[in-house]
């Protein structure tokens, strides 16, 4: 785990790494970390730990044929097998003072086969980048497999100790190695940008301790952790390698249990594992998108489960795709062409800000935008009083948007739209590519809020139109005012910045450019004027 806080069990992480539904053997949860007592390793209940089946009739010569079958394997599949390219990478060699420990944790895992072929399936749409970036790097392969017992390749996995993503990445170190983190975006779910950072700081542990097994165990409980443990044995006369050192108990297991992963993965018919071949090849591709929308919309799009498109796109923890700047998403390479054909000829909901009332209920909102409570909660953090809305709250409520093959930008100055259940009027706008204030213009007796089978003039989008009186979104009760004067917003409680200009339908820099008591700070408070619109 990246620099973690040592105040963790260090069977957190092992509860979480195989956290899998319906595992028919004994749980992999009940793993105990191992203490030396009476000659035998043994878990806090005192029981002594299992060992390795060995068959001893076995000598040299069968140990001789099975090198010379791996090594025909390995002929035959090293340019096509993205593990044959890990086994071929591995660089970590093995203390002898380790051999117990990873004995220990070798058995524990051999013991299991069936979670840890699911462990290694898990693994597979994220190898082939690993091993590609490794390759470039020229670091050990063996770092391809930490994430199996950092977080199982789980990309939504989060510790007792806020460490997240597949790399497990602490706040305090993403952000060090350019993780950003906000309400919207968390880059220790990114994988790509994740794993660059991995590797950026665990190259960076190398260069300081000089030794990977040193690295690794600074990647877990933090760089001042080892530092002090290698200056209490330097003090002593000790030595001051891994195996040597006074570490916390996780930390001390930390490495076996990798070398001891390594182990089943460099000859898996030695376990009775069956690993598949995994083709040397890019599983998923890099799209942007310039467009918001939540998860569930992004995978239809993509004609994929919400499950398979949040393993490769963990970085946004209100499940929504929202940002001022266009976003990058992982897709698998098969998947590419159908996402960018459907972004352009289909529909799909983006999330635009709601003005909810004191004492209104999600359930009438949910209702009124045609979706369900749960789907709305899904985007949203209610502060409710009796299923009510204690105080007034800006929230993010559902609104169709279709692709631009889809939308009918070449309207004549007679098109109509038919209103539709979830329409607003910045919805109706920004589908037909005007704005709120040419809908407005074509429309003198348009209310603020539309009522479905309700007709709208669509009038031309086309540089020059007629620009009227700014109508907002619905729900803001705000009194016209000319092109020629100054639009002020009183600010309500829960609004932000960004809700506003959104709101209003102008760019975050013009909002701050007209308030000049915002250029630093994008924090409002209620009873707050703010410019929304300037001649």
């Amino acid at each position: 785990m990246a620099h973690v806080k040592m105040n963790r069990l260090s069977l957190a992480v092992l509860a979480l790494l195989f956290s899998y539904p319906a595992v028919a053997e004994e749980s992999l949860t009940n793993y105990r970390p191992l203490e030396w007592q009476d000659g035998a390793f043994r878990d806090s209940t005192g029981d002594a730990a299992a060992t390795l089946p060995q068959d001893e009739a076995q000598g040299e010569t069968a140990e001789a044929a099975r090198d010379a079958v791996e090594g025909e394997t390995i002929a035959q599949t090293s340019q096509d097998d993205v593990w044959q390219r890990i086994r071929n990478g591995f660089g970590i060699a093995e203390d002898t003072s380790l051999n117990p420990l990873i004995g220990l944790h070798e058995s524990w895992f051999a013991a299991r086969p069936e979670s840890v072929l699911r462990l290694v399936e898990r693994s597979r749409p994220y190898l082939y980048h690993i091993v590609e970036e490794l390759d470039r790097r020229a670091m050990p392969m063996e770092i391809a497999l930490l994430p199996m017992i950092e977080s199982a390749y789980n990309s939504a996995a989060l510790s007792p100790a806020a460490a997240s993503g597949i790399w497990q990445f602490m706040p305090a170190t993403g952000r060090d190695y350019g993780l950003r983190q906000d309400n919207w975006y968390d880059g220790r779910g990114d994988f790509t940008a994740a794993t660059r950072a991995a590797l950026d700081y665990l190259a960076k542990l190398y260069l300081d301790f000089g030794d990977w097994q040193l690295a690794l165990a600074a990647y877990n409980c933090g760089e001042g952790c080892v530092t002090r443990a290698i200056r209490r044995n330097a003090q002593e006369g000790l030595p001051t390698d891994y195996a040597s050192l006074d570490l916390p108990n996780e930390t001390r297991h930390y490495v076996p249990r990798l070398l001891a992963i390594k182990k089943l993965i460099d000859s898996p018919e030695r376990y009775s594992l069956a690993i598949e071949a995994l083709p040397n090849q890019p599983y998923f591709d890099q799209v942007t998108v310039r467009a918001s929308m939540d998860v569930h919309s992004a995978a239809r799009l993509a004609n994929m489960s919400s499950n398979e498109f949040i393993a490769l796109n963990a970085a946004f923890p209100r499940k929504l795709i929202h940002s001022d700047t266009p976003v990058n998403l992982l897709l698998p390479v098969d998947k590419v062409d159908t996402f960018q054909r459907n972004l352009e000829t289909g529909t799909w909901d983006t999330w635009q800000p709601y003005a909810a009332k004191k004492g209104e209920r999600p359930g009438t909102i949910a209702k009124r935008f045609g979706v369900s409570v749960v789907r709305l909660t899904e985007h949203n953090q209610f502060h409710l009083k009796r299923g009510k809305f204690a105080r007034a709250q800006t929230i993010l409520v559902p609104v169709k948007r279709r692709g631009v093959a889809a939308t009918d930008t070449a309207s004549p100055s007679t098109g109509r739209h038919l209103v539709r259940r979830g329409d607003t009027l910045f919805s109706v706008a920004r589908r037909y590519g005007l704005s709120v204030r040419q809908l407005a213009a074509a429309n003198p007796k348009l209310g603020t809020e539309l009522k479905i089978g309700q007709v709208v003039r669509l009038p031309s989008s086309e540089p020059g139109a007629r620009e009227t009186d700014a109508i907002r979104p619905a729900r803001l009760k705000t009194a016209p005012t000319s092109p020629t004067q100054t639009a002020r917003y009183t600010v309500k409680p829960g609004d932000n910045l960004n809700a506003i200009a959104q709101r209003f339908d102008i760019s975050l820099t013009d909002i701050k450019a007209w308030n000049p008591g915002f250029s630093k700070t994008s924090t409002v408070h209620a009873g707050q004027k703010v410019i929304v619109r300037k001649p």
